[in-house]
């Protein structure tokens, strides 16, 4: 079935006329008549209703739009397919934010002579950027268990919730304390916060942040001057801890991992060359954790 004709369809759902859509496309009112009459005698159904003078879509004329860019960006990629070895194309990693203060630089050394940009945020926002092809891959720690998308282990990352003794001297902390405490946390949604979070809501116990960061190593320097307890990854604070500048805490019950995922659309063609990045990021997270 043509390209095109999806192409049509699709401009008419969104200008919700045929005449628009004509004008939209360069094309002939008929001409958009025609192509749409084709996809309800391909599908043998009615696609759209009149309404005096608009168009309304059908019940299968939604079931239809839902495919109908999914079916579009499977053309683009059996392109790319076919034309990979004449072309250099870039691919689009983004990273968590949480992942990014550890994992971003070896990843970025190890493959520097590939093609590719690189992207940090939010793992909502990535997510949401992945499915709407504006990502190849993200590296991130939410496994959400949708359908559309591949989920590939790659390493679980270990956190500790820690203190200045000028703000805090002993070496555990108990659940209840910590409604009281000077949280300095990440923001909504972020891995450590879940993690302390899930603690709490075990106690009925509602946390407010003192401090809301997108960023450890402010958090980091914050805990370090006295100003709180935060809860990051502990690869970042080993430094600080041989220094004496912070020290960690136990909060009994708390399960402070995350683990991380390398994940992509399920529909993507993988090439030989994506394989094989596939095969790297493994391989540099994995070594980049444990060293």
């Amino acid at each position: 079935m043509s390209e095109r004709l999806f192409e049509v369809y699709l401009t008419v759902c969104d200008k919700g006329s045929m005449t628009a859509a004509a004008q939209e496309l360069g094309m002939t009112q008929p001409a958009v008549s025609g192509a749409v009459a084709a996809l309800e005698k391909t599908y043998e159904t009615k696609l759209f209703e009149r309404k005096g003078k608009t168009i309304e879509l059908t019940e299968a004329g939604r079931r239809l739009r839902q495919y109908s860019q999914t079916i579009l960006d499977q053309y683009e990629m059996a392109r790319k397919a076919v034309h990979e070895e004449k072309q250099e194309t870039w691919c689009l990693i983004g990273v968590a934010s949480s992942a990014a203060d550890t994992i971003l630089i070896p990843l970025m050394k190890s493959l520097d002579q590939q093609r590719l940009k690189w992207h940090t945020g939010e793992t909502h926002e990535l997510i949401a950027m992945l499915t709407d092809h504006k990502l190849d891959f993200c590296i991130a720690d939410l496994n959400a268990d949708e359908t559309n998308l591949t989920y590939l282990p790659l390493y679980k990352e270990e956190f500790s919730a820690c203190v200045s003794s000028s703000y805090y001297e002993d070496d555990t902390v108990a659940v209840s304390q910590l409604p009281e405490m000077n949280l300095l946390l990440r923001e909504e949604g972020s891995g450590s916060r879940l993690c302390l979070e899930a603690v709490a809501s075990r106690r009925s116990l509602e946390l407010s942040p003192y401090v809301e960061s997108k960023s450890d190593l402010s958090l980091i320097r914050m805990a370090e001057n006295g100003l709180g307890l935060t809860v990051v990854p502990t690869r970042l604070i080993e430094k600080s801890l041989k220094k004496k500048r912070l020290h960690t805490v136990r909060i009994k019950g708390a399960d402070f991992r995350r683990q991380y995922y390398l994940i992509y659309r399920t529909d993507m063609y993988l090439s030989d060359n994506l394989q094989s990045l596939i095969r790297t990021i493994r391989t540099v997270t994995k070594k980049g954790i444990q060293s």
